[in-house]
């Protein structure tokens, strides 16, 4: 028995471009999948224990002296308000 081969017709533009989003969206799923993988595995690393960092809540702040932006010099004594002081450290992103 003899196979015969059969000759695919070519394909339409528009065949075309529905396969290469089907490709495309497969791969975007699976890209998808593998990056919710990745939070979801770093999200079960433990945190670190904040003891070991800087004061603790209801500690003595240290002395300290720094100069802001507008090179002016500022210190705990100066800061520090007739209630206390909530003294704030932020990180900028912007290095």
């Amino acid at each position: 028995m003899l196979c015969r081969v059969k000759r695919f017709l070519p394909l339409s533009r528009l065949t075309r471009v529905m396969i290469a989003r089907l490709m495309l969206s497969k791969v975007l799923h699976v890209a998808a999948v593998v990056a919710v993988a990745g939070v979801l595995a770093s999200a079960q690393t433990p945190l670190p224990e904040v003891a070991q960092f800087g004061p603790q809540v209801g500690d003595v702040a240290p002395d300290f002296s720094l100069v802001d932006q507008f090179d002016e010099r500022h210190d705990l004594q100066s800061a520090m308000g007739p209630n206390g002081l909530l003294l704030v450290f932020n990180r900028s992103a912007n290095w």
